[in-house]
């Protein structure tokens, strides 16, 4: 994929309110999305003057982009390996954060590579996304495949009895929506019908949960 031409001319990135500058190579960025593709190869201010501003964008999401867009891994840089010396991934909500910002700016593998990530970071590690409902139901489109990724992870990896420690007790009955609890119920509800035995994860393939166009697959 990536080939020498992508690596020429770069572009500029002012991130978050203060404005922070990345500058980042312009045909790997408009390789990647359709959204900078238009803004830089097009006949917009930003064409012009080689840069664009993202005022709401956090400047953490950005850094974990930027990693990604040269490296196509979603592990946490800043902290590469846990006590048994295996490479951990970025927080729940970082990843959340990124596949918000892949549907924003319309780069689907970014967001395809994003539940990947949740998914290998749910087997291999205790945590689950209860912390990112809010954050997927507000932030996204109902029916987003964030929002069926994460309520599928919690339905059947998590403890959803109301018993002390459930996901839907307190503290964590803050972290849901409505919709959310809405979403989850119907999702139980047809584990329960299928027998499917608790703690146990749907034999979905990832290409579920992936953004495709019409007629596309993995």
């Amino acid at each position: 994929m990536s080939t020498p031409k992508l690596y020429k001319d770069t572009v500029t990135v002012a991130v978050g309110t203060a404005e922070d500058n990345f500058v980042v190579h312009k045909d790997l960025l408009c390789f990647y999305s359709d959204f900078f593709r238009a803004a830089f190869n097009g006949s917009f201010e930003e064409a012009t003057e080689r840069k664009i501003k993202l005022p709401d964008v956090c400047i953490q999401t950005f850094e974990s982009f930027q990693v990604w867009l040269y490296s196509r891994t979603l592990l946490n840089t800043e902290d590469s390996a846990n006590e048994s010396g295996h490479a951990t991934y970025l927080t729940f909500t970082a990843l959340a954060k990124l596949w918000i910002f892949g549907d924003k700016y319309l780069i689907p593998l970014l967001q395809n590579n994003v539940i990947d990530a949740m998914h290998d970071k749910n087997e291999k590690e205790t945590n689950n996304p209860v912390l990112v409902i809010k954050m997927a139901y507000t932030k996204t489109l109902p029916g987003s495949c964030l929002r069926r990724a994460v309520i599928d992870i919690l339905v059947h990896k998590a403890q959803i009895d109301g018993q002390p420690g459930s996901m839907i007790a307190p503290p964590y009955l803050n972290w849901w929506t409505t919709e959310a609890l809405a979403d989850a119920l119907t999702v139980m509800a047809s584990s329960w019908k299928s027998g499917l035995p608790r703690f146990t994860t749907l034999k979905n393939e990832r290409c579920h949960y992936h953004v495709h166009t019409e007629g596309e697959h993995c």
